[in-house]
Formats: structure tokens, sequence, C-alpha cells
């Protein structure tokens, strides 16, 4: 048995999941669309923050919270090349707490406002006997636009190009039931915990950008399943990334937890790596620029199976 699965995730049934949800579903994508009129399809996606909102949620850190929630959302549905306009949200709760859950709430609408996405609405449910004492479970659900054609897509992407990764600021919102076991079995710090508990970049921006200039071909949002297997599904099956490892600017919690997962770790965690592009390598002094904030790096090339 694995460390993920010793602290309560299974990801082989995960895999067996979401294969059955591409085979029989068609279903693969970070963010689905359908086509809506007048050339436009809609984007939707939905994602929540995992277990990471119990220590945030233990700790009131409610602004963390919000910008973990609306990554995990915008970051996705920029992998289609839409342009978010609408977002809601679903909160479940024990026992409600009018306060917490309102500062939860319009910290997310301030980080929409950033990425000029409107927060539309959304829901809270009281279930004392689904969610325990002093807890939350929080989702988000994205909405977008992006006019046929000019979107994003794996058939674009060709042999010889590159792949850029921009940084993660740590853990992100990924792996976090191992994080809490390995915390409570005293294999991290607590200054090592808080560190993880950093909020997820939000890549939204500086991607929307890109795809505006039309400096990418495909990109691929780093959550669950670590490096390998999310840049697995925006490129053709031909083909595949050849990466460098070792590229990987070091951060001292992921070499902490390399030491301690092993083999795991690579599909667990995001090794130090939230984001990657993959683009013509004539774009990359450009991309470079634009992402100087998540101190983007050639992480490899696609090659030919």
């Amino acid at each position: 048995m694995t460390l993920y699965e010793k602290s309560g995730v299974n990801l082989l049934q995960a895999k067996k999941l979401n294969d059955k949800f591409s085979e029989k579903l068609g279903i693969n994508s970070f963010a689905g669309k359908t086509f809506l009129a007048h050339g436009f399809n809609l984007v939707t996606c939905c994602d929540g923050i995992g277990s990471k909102i119990i220590p945030l949620y233990e700790r009131k850190m409610f602004a963390t919270i919000a910008i973990d929630v609306v990554a995990a959302n915008l970051n996705d549905l920029i992998c289609s090349g839409a342009t978010a306009v609408g977002f809601v949200d679903y909160l479940a709760v024990n026992k409600l707490d009018s306060e917490s859950v309102f500062e939860i709430i319009q910290s997310i609408d301030i980080e929409l406002k950033k990425c000029n996405c409107r927060l539309l609405g959304g829901e809270t449910s009281e279930i004392s006997e689904l969610i325990t004492s002093n807890n939350i479970d929080i989702s988000g659900f994205a909405i977008g636009l992006v006019q046929e054609g000019n979107g994003l897509d794996k058939i674009n992407v060709k042999e010889c190009d590159i792949v850029v990764a921009l940084c993660s600021s740590g853990i992100h919102a990924n792996g976090f039931s191992l994080i809490r076991k390995l915390y409570k079995e005293n294999q991290l710090t607590d200054k090592e915990f808080e560190t993880c508990l950093m909020p997820t970049c939000i890549y939204y921006n500086c991607v929307l950008e890109l795809i505006q200039k039309k400096l990418v071909k495909s990109c691929a949002n780093i959550t669950g399943g670590g490096i390998l297997s999310n840049l697995s599904r925006v490129i053709p099956k031909n083909l595949k990334a050849e990466l460098k490892f070792d590229k990987i600017p070091p951060q001292p919690i992921f070499e902490k937890l390399k030491g301690i997962c092993n083999d795991e770790f690579y599909e667990v965690f995001n090794a130090g790596v939230g984001f990657c592009l993959i683009a013509n390598e004539s774009n990359l002094d450009e991309i470079l620029k634009i992402c100087e904030k998540f101190s983007p790096f050639v992480f490899g090339k696609i090659q030919r199976k």
C-alpha cells in the first residue's frame, strides 16, 4: 500500500474512474465546452481544494481558501483557451457561521475581479449529518467563452515544440491528505506545514495574455496526479514530453517530501511546477517576459514516441 493510500486517497481507483470518463463519456479535458451560438463555445469546469480546506478553515485563513478555489477553477478553464465570464460557488457546512462564510465569499469576489470575472451567485448548505463539526467543504464553478477556432487544442502540438514550466508557490491544493498525515506523524515540522498552506498561484491572467497573442498551442494545469499525467492530457497520443526534472528550481518542502515519498512523489505532488505551456520555440522570449512573475523556464521538448 502506498503512502497516499494510507492517508485515505486511492490513486489507482481515481485513474480507473478517469479512464472510464475518457473512454465511455469522452471527458478528459481540464474544462468542457459546447457550441453556444454566433460562433462561440461555452466552457465550464468545477473544482474544490480537497482536504486543504480543513487546516485553512481551522486557522481562519479565509483569503487563502478563496484564492485556492479561484485558482483551481480558472487555471483549469484557461487550458481550453476560454475567457472567464462568470463564477458560482458551493459551500457545505456543519453549522453556519455567517461571518466566516461571508468573508470567504467576499474574498472570492475580490480574486475574481482581478481576473475580470464576475461572481454570479452560489449556494450554502448546512448538513450536520455529512460535514463534521467545525469543518466546511467548498467548490467553485467557472464559466467561460471562446470563439470557435480560437481555443487551445492538442492537435496543434508538433514534434520539437517546447514545454515551458511556470513555478508553483509550493504544494498548492493537491496531496494534502498525505501532507496532513505526515504532519500528524511529526514527519513535517510546524514551519514546514505552514509552508504547505501557501496560496495556490493563479496563472489565468498571464496565460490569457499568451493565448490572446497566439503564443501557445496547448497548456496543462498541474493538479492531482502530478506533472506527467496532466501534461499527457494535452499532447497527441503519438507524441510525448521529454522533460528535464533537474531544471525545476528546488524548494525545501519538495526536497523533504521527495526523501519521504520516493517514487510516489511525482504522482502526488506538483514538484515545484504548477502549470505547463506548449509552444513554438520562436515564441520563447515573449513567453518568458509575460510570465516572469512565475519564474518560467524551458522544461523540455515534445518528441515522437
